[in-house]
């Protein structure tokens, strides 16, 4: 019921800013030269680049773009050449986290002959960000929850404290190195020798990133020094380096452009979930050393730990689901399947956590302890598996519909055929030719072939999105037309500036199953 109630909260979205308008708007043919370019986000937004690229190359802005809340402006030069004109830009969201995007317009149609200079940044950056958020949450587990264990269960050894105490020094490491893969996202810098960038962290420090990670390391080195020593005051140093390393994290991220009540919400789930993982090491140090006499450490663990789980799943569920614009999102994003894996996983640690106090613990003195001994185990390695899919689910936006088999794509080909450009992918069954003539900067007329199983088929919906990373321009998207069975086109000006292209072709197969398709081709210049 609880899980049902929460579901029914989805009333909004939050997280990574979108583009709601633009003037000119993407795609826009214009009958002469626009005096701004201006771009409105669905949330308040931080300026880190904004460029345009024309017919003659890139176009100086007049005057500074600047941002003022949700809308970035500039002014644009007084009579633009005619031609294809691409705009880019680069946001930092209220959540923390960098967007990018471009639209792109015409003025008096007309070919390019000229491209921006490279701007080249993988991805990553957004890896390495992954992977030191799981490695911060393994350490918080560990360290924290291990000081939460000895205030509220029982003392440890002095051997445990001193692992713990190393866990919880390896999360302020972890929190601080945060800040110059934030600073390298947003700076799109070269990976990884921006690591040793000054600049990463300086322009780290203008995000909630900056803030949080701060935050967490303090809240983390007051923990680890905590647990170096015995003794009441130093339990209860650690809980209060536990509370405050909590309310870092809840300083950025999907919760910090929530607002209060969510951010709050984020913070006691962390506390739970690190009360209730943490104790994993000390609980099983116990039943090694003591055997049946861990008995009432177990119990008084249970008594919270039952109680604990159910308010970490209503508490994930809330933050999640408030997250996501619809309930289809739940299984046609990728943010919504890893809610749902999210979920499934805290599900099984519930059933586990169960059984331990119903039947296991209750059999401690009578059975040992190796049953209950193999079931925390369990839960530790399910709890790992947890704690991987929230590190990925923080840095995912809610908005993103990447879902399907988009990871699968087979035997991608690249050639020319006369001034044509020709690509082919297949995945899950489909079969996606991919024809670009006239295959030269400016008008080009987009066509794309599917067959399924060797059979033309048309899903209900067919969008290509296309990048030129090297010139900052990325998620240019088109809603393709049908024109015949599996055949869907595009005509416009979008291939603006000649070089390596990518393209992500999105098929709604159905309400419940979409697929995406990756491809690359050349566009040369026009003449």
């Amino acid at each position: 019921m609880a899980l049902l109630l929460c579901f029914a909260t989805v009333t909004g979205a939050w997280a990574h800013a979108s583009l709601v308008e633009a003037n000119p708007p993407d795609g826009a043919t214009l009958q002469g030269s626009p005096p701004s370019l201006a771009l409105r986000f669905d949330e308040e937004v931080r300026l880190l680049d904004l460029h345009l690229v024309g017919p003659n190359g890139p176009v100086t802005l007049a005057g500074v773009a600047h941002g003022v809340g949700d809308l970035l402006s500039a002014r644009l030069p007084p009579d633009l050449p005619n031609g294809t004109y691409l705009a880019s830009w680069r946001i930092v969201s209220a959540d923390g986290h960098p967007v990018g995007g471009s639209l792109a317009f015409g003025v008096r149609a007309a070919p390019v002959t000229r491209s921006a200079p490279s701007d080249d940044a993988g991805t990553a950056w957004s890896t390495a960000g992954e992977v030191l958020r799981f490695l911060f949450y393994v350490a918080f587990a560990l360290g924290a929850g291990g000081a939460l264990f000895r205030a509220l269960v029982q003392e440890v050894g002095r051997g445990e404290r001193r692992g713990m105490a190393a866990a919880a020094l390896g999360g302020v490491v972890l929190a601080l190195l945060t800040l110059p893969v934030q600073g390298g996202a947003m700076l799109a810098a070269p990976f990884p020798s921006g690591l040793s960038d000054p600049g990463m962290i300086v322009a780290a420090s203008t995000s909630t990133v900056f803030l949080r990670c701060l935050v967490a390391a303090a809240g983390m080195a007051l923990v680890a020094t905590s647990l170096i020593v015995a003794g009441k005051v130093a339990r209860a140093a650690g809980v209060l380096g536990t509370v405050i390393a909590a309310v870092g994290l809840s300083l950025s991220g999907h919760a910090a452009a929530g607002g209060a009540a969510m951010q709050a919400l984020l913070a006691a789930h962390a506390l739970v979930a690190a009360y209730w993982l943490g104790a994993f090491w000390p609980l099983l140090v116990l039943l090694a050393r003591e055997g049946s006499r861990a008995s009432p450490a177990v119990r008084r663990f249970a008594a919270l730990a039952i109680p604990a789980v159910a308010v970490l799943l209503v508490s994930g569920a809330i933050q999640a689901l408030r997250h996501m614009p619809a309930w289809d999102a739940l299984v046609t994003t990728t943010y919504g399947q890893l809610v749902l894996a999210k979920i499934l996983g805290a599900s099984l640690l519930l059933i586990l956590a169960a059984v331990n106090h119903l039947r296991l613990t209750p059999a401690l003195p009578t059975q040992g302890p190796a049953a209950l001994s193999r079931s925390i185990k369990a839960e530790g390695l399910i709890g790992l598996a947890v704690l991987g899919i929230t590190a990925v689910l923080s840095a995912t936006s809610p908005h993103a519909a990447q879902t399907g088999d988009a990871g699968h794509v087979h035997a991608v080909h690249r050639h020319k055929e006369g001034t044509e450009r020709n690509a082919t992918a297949r995945v899950s069954g489909w079969t996606v030719h991919l024809l670009v003539s006239p295959g030269l900067t400016g008008s080009n007329r987009i066509t794309l072939r599917l067959e399924r199983d060797g059979h033309p088929e048309g899903p209900a919906e067919v969008w290509l999105e296309l990048s030129q990373e090297g010139a900052g321009v990325v998620g240019l998207r088109r809603r393709m037309s049908p024109t015949q069975p599996g055949t869907f086109v595009h005509e416009g000006p979008e291939l603006a500036i000649p070089g390596p292209w990518k393209a992500r072709v999105e098929l709604l197969v159905s309400d419940f199953e979409q697929i995406s398709a990756f491809l690359e081709f050349d566009v040369a210049a026009g003449r």
